[in-house]
Formats: structure tokens, C-alpha cells, sequence
């Protein structure tokens, strides 16, 4: 059992701070010596009161916590229990795939009551321009980090940034930070840099002569199923703590060069293991198409009756199994992964079967039968593709014509019943849609896509909530004799829209594969019926049988026990009428769009 200890408050105020060792050692981007007002944010992390939140970062963790839940349609939150209280030196380490939207996404998922303050790092040409953007960084407890590339790839300095991180880890401070050190849209993890595992050596050597100090490694992995897609789901999984302590890990800062650089190395290891444990890993974006759609042919029936952490570590399952072969390096690389994780003592109280399973180590033949399913899977959804229907669809078969007559004519009625109240509200909505299309298109022009769908992602989200209140003000002083009802109406008008617009999409979605499946030949659906029973069979054996996975899949549904994190009252709101399960009832990889989207890259 892990245990972590607390910052006694005699001790807060007795350390020093020591630059000497911090220059060169750490990897990262640093701070020079000049006095300018960056200096002046990096000599705050030495106050007393360098833990208390000020109001510019509760006032940037209410929007940023609007920002994504106005953005993204479902955020899930696992292992909030995991999180170091305040006054726990403690270091925030996360993946980085979405640019902004990741700080954005911690900060708003880290409950106040838990965490009061959690300070990130922001290059310091925030603190040497004027803008609200800039003041808004520089008066948030952010920590100004000189990068080399802002400076002509020159040899920067970065003793003073990191004397006062560490000196503020040391007064109880949590610090967020990415070791991957660069945020990318990739289906692999980035390979973690040495500089957490390297702040975390010389903070243990500088407080090695107290005696109950100790440093939490907070290690925290985020899921977008789609990043730069309207309303798509976000799961945000803190792993258990990983506490390290001088007595304990004295290796860290051992005076034999050799001997700390072995442990920094396996500490780096362990923090890139950890948080891949529970990402969508793989080699490249045909084997997490893969994988999807082997989960939907063994358990597509379950739906969001599953949590969204549930539906991410089936399709982690299958992912890292179709990956697993086609490299011996790789799967002896995650064989020691899964070992590391298993010394971290990763069980955490509300683990499920799909955590806890290992996958069975398969040889030559079959890894040659997981090629052939693997092919199969995806020429299968190539052909779901090609008809744009669900694989429920095929599952459920073609009904008689009268019938997907008589359903199209339902449809047909609560589209124009829908598409007529959405008015008003698209009305309020079009300046924010017509932004975020422009930025999008600018966007995408400066090079391959995958470069820049994290920035997509980032300025989708921040235009939206930029104009939000913008728009919120113009229509109330438009409509100001009446400001007492319209003041409110239009928030609760503008938040009903999107509920109605999903509604009208899904709908129309709904009626382009009625009309499919109404023109489609039999021959055609019983091509594709014994398909997918043929590849449900061979899917469902190599899930029990290798993977570990129940026989019967609605097992998974009784391990549902994933509580939502408290959101507040949007959170409250969104429980009932808004609930994300009443609104997707088949799958939680849905979008805002008149088709599926099963390729990723």
C-alpha cells in the first residue's frame, strides 16, 4: 500500500533553494538570468503562499471546464481518488496529443476539493509580450520555461526555472508536466524524454536530509476518441501514485553517475508504461481501426451501457493484440511494460476484468491466423464504409420494405420537427460555426494533416468559447427592456440547440441508412450477414480464448461501477435530459456527422 506524507508546515518555510546541479542535467527548457518579469513569476514559486490559488487560475479553471464541456459532448473521469491532496510535493505527468486542449482537460478534471492549484509550464515569450493572453499566463501561477527554438536554437539556461520548480515541489506544489515534449496526433506514444525522471532526482537529493519528505508521481492518461470532432467523448484516467521517497530510492541521486542514470532511465520507463497502460497504443492508425471493429463485433451490443473507461481498454485489448506480432522488439517491449506496471501495484480500487486479464502469448500460427482476422476485420469495415451503414444494421438484417417505409416516414417528421425549433438557436450559434469552419480550413492548408489536427482541435474549442459570451452580450443588450428573461433564456436556448442539433443529425443519419438498406439487394445483405458471423465467431474465440475476455460479454456491465465526476450543475444538467447515454444508445464512438468515422488518421 502506498502512502503518501504531507508537508509539515514547520518545513515549508526552512528550505532553500540550490541552483547548482540544475543548469545542464534535466533536458528541458529553462530561464536565463535576466530580471524581467518572468523572474518575478519564478521567484513566486518561493513564497509562502506559493499554493494558493489565485484568482486569475480559478477564473482560467471555470472557463477552461465551459471550454470542454461545451466543446466535447461526454468528459469521464477515473481515479480521482488518485490524486495527491494539497500539500503533497507532487508532479502531474500526462501525454500529450492534443496541444492546449490537454491542460485544458486537466485542469478542469482535477476536483478543486482534491488539488486546489496545479501549475503548468508556458514558454516565456508569454512574459515578454503585452496581450490578455499573455497576462492571463503570466498571473496564473504558470511557470515561464525559455525553449531553444524561440532562440534561435541557441544554448538557453535554465538553472533559475528549475531551482524554483524544485523549490516549490518542495513547498508542497503539484506540477503538470508532458514527457513526450512535444504534442503530436500520432497512434503512438512518443517516446517519454528523461527530464521528469531527472527534476525528480535532484528534487529527493536537495530534501534528502528530511526525513519525511516525499515526492508523488501523479501519472495520468487522456483519451480523445475524436480530438478535433464537436461532441465527440473524452475519458481522463489518473493512474495510482507512484511515491518516491530519499530512504527508499536513494539510487535517484546516487553519487555514482552510472548507477543514477540506470534509475532515471527505469523511473522514465515506468511513468511511459504507466500512461500507455491505458491509451489506444499502436504502430499505426489501421491497427486502432482494427481493433475497433473487432470490439464492435464482440461486444457492440453492450453500447454505453459499458463506461467510456470500459469501452477504451476492450478496444486497447484488441488494439495491442493485432499489434502485438508484427514485431518481435514490440512485444517484448510490452511484455516488460505490462511487468513494470504490475510492480507499480497499478490495481486501483475500482479495476475492472479488462485491467486486471493479461492476453495469453500467442505463437507463430497464431499470430499468422491474427493477420488473416486482422485483414478480414478491415476489409469488413471497408465494405460497412462503402454502404455507410452500422454494423448493427447487418447484424439486425434488412426488414420488409413496408417497414423501413413506415420508419422513414417517422424520421422524416421529427427531422422537420427538429430542424424547426433549432432555428432560433443556429441563428445564435452561426457566428461560432462560421469561425471555427474558417480557422479549420486555414488550418489545414499549412501541412499534412496529422501535424495539425491538434491545433484544429485547440482553436475549435477556444473560438467556441470565445464567442460564447460574446454573443450571449449582444443579444442581451439587443433585447434589454426584457434582459431579466432573456439573460438566462438565451444560455438555456443555445444549450438546447446542441441537444436538438445532435438529435436532427443522428436522425438524418438514421434516414440515409434506411434509404440504404431499402435499395440494397438481399444477395448484397446476406453477403454481408454471413460475413459478420463468420468474423463474430472467429472474433469471439480469440477474445476468451487469448485475451481473457468473459465468455458472455454482458459481464462487462455488471463491472460497471464508474462514478461521473461532479461537473457541477453542468454536470447536473447533463444527467438528466442531456444524459450522453440517453442521447447515443448503440455506441459511444459517435460524432456530429452524417456518417461513421472509422478512419483516424
Amino acid at each position: 500500500m502506498v502512502h503518501l506524507r504531507k508537508r509539515a508546515p514547520a518545513e515549508l518555510n526552512d528550505q532553500t533553494a540550490d541552483s547548482n546541479g540544475h543548469s545542464n542535467n534535466n533536458g528541458a527548457a529553462a530561464i536565463n538570468g535576466n530580471h524581467d518579469e518572468s523572474q518575478e513569476s519564478i521567484a513566486s514559486l518561493k513564497d509562502a503562499n506559493a499554493n494558493v490559488p489565485p484568482p486569475m487560475y480559478k477564473a482560467i479553471r471555470f472557463f477552461f471546464q465551459i471550454c470542454l464541456h461545451s466543446f466535447y459532448g461526454n468528459v469521464e473521469v477515473e481515479g480521482t481518488e488518485n490524486i495527491a491532496p494539497d500539500n503533497y510535493p507532487a508532479i502531474l505527468v500526462a501525454n500529450h496529443s492534443n496541444s492546449l486542449t490537454d491542460a485544458i482537460a486537466i485542469l478542469s478534471t482535477v476536483p478543486p476539493k482534491s488539488r486546489s492549484m496545479i501549475r503548468l509550464t508556458a514558454k516565456d515569450t508569454f512574459w515578454h509580450k503585452p496581450g490578455v493572453f499573455n497576462y492571463v499566463i503570466k498571473n496564473a501561477g504558470t511557470i515561464p520555461i525559455k525553449r531553444r527554438k524561440d532562440y534561435d536554437n541557441q544554448k538557453v539556461d535554465n538553472a533559475n526555472a528549475m531551482s524554483a520548480l524544485i523549490d516549490s515541489l518542495g513547498t508542497g506544489s503539484c506540477v503538470c508536466m508532458f514527457p513526450e515534449g512535444i504534442s503530436r496526433y500520432h497512434p503512438q506514444l512518443a517516446p517519454f524524454k528523461a527530464g521528469v525522471a531527472m527534476i525528480a532526482s535532484d528534487t529527493l537529493a536537495q530534501f534528502k536530509d528530511q526525513p519525511d519528505f516525499s515526492l508523488t508521481l501523479m501519472t495520468t492518461s487522456i483519451n480523445y476518441l475524436h480530438r478535433e470532432k464537436f461532441r465527440s467523448d473524452v475519458l481522463v484516467t489518473f493512474h495510482p501514485p507512484i511515491v518516491l521517497t530519499p530512504q527508499q530510492d536513494p539510487k535517484l541521486f546516487s553519487s555514482v553517475k552510472e548507477e543514477r542514470a540506470e534509475a532515471i532511465t527505469k523511473l522514465t520507463e515506468l511513468l511511459e508504461s504507466t500512461v500507455r497502460s491505458n491509451l489506444l497504443d499502436a504502430d499505426d492508425w489501421q491497427t486502432v481501426r482494427v481493433g475497433h471493429v473487432a470490439r464492435k463485433l464482440y461486444a457492440g451490443d453492450l453500447g454505453t451501457r459499458i463506461s467510456l473507461g470500459q469501452y477504451v481498454r476492450l478496444t486497447q485489448k484488441f488494439v495491442s493484440a493485432f499489434g502485438q506480432h508484427k514485431q518481435e522488439s514490440l512485444k517484448e517491449k510490452q511484455d516488460q511494460e505490462r511487468s513494470n506496471q504490475e510492480n507499480s501495484g497499478s490495481d486501483g480500487e475500482n479495476s475492472d476484468s479488462l485491467e486486471k486479464q493479461q492476453p495469453v502469448k500467442m505463437n507463430a500460427d497464431t499470430a499468422r491466423k491474427m493477420d488473416e482476422l486482422a485483414a478480414d476485420l478491415a476489409e469488413y469495415q471497408d465494405q460497412l464504409d462503402f454502404y455507410h451503414l452500422k454494423d448493427y444494421r447487418i447484424k439486425q438484417g434488412k426488414p420488409p420494405a413496408k417497414v423501413l417505409v413506415g420508419k422513414l416516414f417517422q424520421r422524416f417528421l421529427l427531422a422537420c420537427l427538429l430542424s424547426t425549433i433549432c432555428i432560433p438557436g443556429l441563428i445564435l450559434w452561426a457566428p461560432v460555426f462560421i469561425a471555427v469552419k474558417y480557422q479549420e480550413r486555414q488550418i489545414r492548408k499549412k501541412g499534412p494533416l496529422e501535424d495539425n489536427l491538434d491545433e484544429i482541435a485547440q482553436y475549435k474549442l477556444m473560438i467556441s468559447t470565445f464567442f460564447l459570451p460574446i454573443i450571449w452580450g449582444f443579444w442581451v443588450l439587443v433585447t434589454f427592456p426584457i434582459a431579466l428573461f432573456t439573460a438566462p433564456g438565451i444560455v438555456v436556448l443555445m444549450w438546447l440547440t446542441i441537444r436538438w442539433l445532435e438529435d436532427l443529425i443522428h436522425n438524418a443519419k438514421s434516414m440515409l441508412s434506411l434509404l440504404r438498406l431499402l435499395f440494397m439487394t438481399e444477395d448484397t445483405m446476406y453477403s454481408l450477414r454471413d460475413c459478420r458471423q463468420e468474423l463474430a465467431g472467429r472474433v469471439h474465440e480469440f477474445a476468451v480464448q487469448f485475451l481473457n475476455l468473459p465468455e458472455d460479454p454482458e459481464d462487462l456491465v455488471k463491472e460497471n461501477k464508474t462514478k461521473k465526476a461532479d461537473s457541477g450543475w453542468m454536470g447536473k444538467l447533463s444527467g438528466s435530459y442531456f444524459s450522453i447515454k440517453r442521447r447515443r444508445r448503440k455506441d459511444w464512438n459517435e460524432v456530429m456527422r452524417l456518417h461513421d468515422v472509422s478512419h483516424y488518421d
